[in-house]
């Protein structure tokens, strides 16, 4: 009776080592991208940065923080896929009153009509990926130091 219970062990166990080394196999490859995110010359903090391959790839995406800084994440992996991209980057403002407690009868009015509109704090040329002028390389190999400069 423990024969068969431990080959059929043994064989779990050689099952999930081949699922590992598969999967450890199968992760992208990715380089470090950083840099800062200023507009108008100052620095901007609590901005989406998208980078979108162009082609095969994947994603990367980070948040800027104090003084506009950013390191970029592709899945939950440090850093970007050598490629081409477009870079689009969005900060916007959620009115107030969407987040201020309200009472019942206030939540039930509220219900009845859509929520306000975020504001777009930076030009909205940078949100969308068919506009942007961001069109960047990341490099093999390499760490990317990638600052976005934008602008009016």
């Amino acid at each position: 009776m423990g024969a068969p219970r431990t080959m059929r062990l043994a064989a779990l166990l050689g099952l999930v080592a081949v699922a590992a080394g598969c999967s450890r196999g199968a992760a992208i490859k990715t380089v470090p991208v950083s840099g800062k995110v200023t507009y108008k010359g100052q620095p901007v903090e609590g901005a989406t940065v998208s980078f979108i391959p162009d082609g095969d790839g994947r994603p990367a995406i980070a948040m800027s923080s104090v003084g506009g800084a950013y390191r970029l994440m592709t899945l939950d992996v440090p850093g970007a896929m050598p490629g081409s991209y477009t870079v689009t980057v969005r900060k916007s403002d959620i009115p107030l009153e969407s987040t201020k407690p309200v009472t019942m009868e206030e939540a039930v009015k509220m219900n009845t009509r859509p929520p306000p509109a975020p504001k777009e704090l930076l030009p909205t040329k940078y949100a969308d990926a068919s506009k942007s002028p961001l069109k960047l390389d990341v490099k093999p190999g390499q760490n990317n130091t990638i600052d976005l400069l934008l602008a009016d």
